[in-house]
């Protein structure tokens, strides 16, 4: 969850907000004139460092443990709203729980693709968890895939977790790409899902295999029928697949408009929001784009889902004197999944 606010000048009081996460900045191009380009992808390339250090934050207050996220991102230099935490604490468990759920009915015989993964640090936390796929991918802007991986290279507990994982040949690695036997990042744009294969296949991306798909505030960056595009590809590439989906929801309120002027100021474009209408436009744009089953609950209902001791566990941490902001800040993101399954896995029946 980025960013956090209420009525229009307690939304101001957060510059996260709503930060999309991992981002795709190219996805900002088709909407601005040429010389609005780099400013643009500088704005979204923002959203990747805005999400990583609210993160960090959460991490630090006790809200989950996360050894690695140090490594990607410096320490926040404020307090983060306590509303901000939750929401980060409800989307990193609620995004998780559909994960594990794909792992143990595909006994973790699969591959996950992570679709503009910025700093994100799945990899290392289920490779400590022994819960690996045979192979896991990241794909993001090369500028954000450069960074990332000078940040393993240079830091070893992070690069040591590849290396032991790895087997076979030499490690490939230059600086927009890293291929190992288990973990791979790739520099790209999700707007041209051909070439995305191609990049994809040639890391070893195996379509026979059961796949799970991961997308964090991405598609709303893309244009609705690019979004469509790869979510068609998707469908129509994998035999055996689930796909993730976390961003905004019912936007078309009045706390919603306040987001995306949010936003506007500081030169996002949030291309896609006409899909972020409601769960049921979230839900119709899978089933529309060769999805079997689709499922969209706002994080609210998510967060009432989450093990309720580990919930009272976070809410002592720290004091919500906000909880109307929090419940209207959840009720404006959501997570949504979808499945095709040839092989009769039991994906349908993933919920939470």
């Amino acid at each position: 969850m980025e960013g956090g606010g209420g009525g229009a000048p307690r939304l101001a009081r957060s510059p996260a907000l709503p930060s999309p996460a991992p981002s795709m900045a190219a996805a900002a191009r088709d909407h601005l004139p040429a010389a609005g380009l780099d400013e643009a992808d500088e704005a979204v390339r923002g959203t990747c460092e805005d999400a990583s250090v609210c993160k960090r934050f959460a991490v630090s207050v006790g809200y989950w443990k996360d050894p690695y996220i140090q490594y990607f991102v410096r320490q926040a230099k404020e307090r983060k709203a306590p509303e901000i935490n939750r929401g980060y604490y409800a989307r990193v468990h609620g995004v998780s729980y559909l994960l594990k759920a794909f792992l143990k009915k595909t006994e973790c015989n699969c591959q996950i693709v992570n679709l503009g993964a910025g700093m994100d640090t799945l990899f290392w936390r289920l490779k400590d968890e022994n819960l690996l796929p045979r192979k896991y991918f990241e794909v993001d802007f090369p500028m954000i895939v450069a960074r990332k991986i000078h940040n393993i290279k240079s830091k070893p507990p992070l690069s040591k977790p590849i290396m032991e994982s790895h087997s076979g040949e030499s490690l490939l690695i230059d600086s927009h790409s890293l291929d190992s036997s288990r973990y791979s990042i790739i520099g790209g744009d999700l707007r041209f899902s051909s070439d995305l294969e191609e990049k994809l296949k040639k890391h070893n991306l195996d379509i026979q295999l059961p796949t799970l798909l991961i997308t964090e505030c991405v598609l709303v960056y893309m244009t609705p029928q690019q979004s469509a595009n790869l979510l068609k590809w998707a469908a129509s590439t994998f035999p055996v697949a689930m796909f993730i989906n976390y961003e905004q929801v019912n936007m078309t309120d009045r706390f919603g408009q306040i987001m995306i002027e949010n936003l506007q100021r500081r030169q996002c474009n949030l291309a896609g929001v006409e899909v972020c209408k409601s769960l049921d436009s979230q839900r119709e744009r899978l089933l529309l784009n060769g999805w079997e089953t689709a499922h969209a609950i706002d994080m609210m209902k998510v967060y009432s889902f989450l093990p309720q001791a580990d919930v009272k566990r976070i809410e002592g941490l720290e004091f919500l004197d906000e909880k109307e902001l929090f419940e209207q800040l959840m009720q404006h993101y959501c997570i949504c999944w979808a499945s095709k399954d040839s092989s009769n896995l039991g994906l349908a029946s993933i919920t939470f």
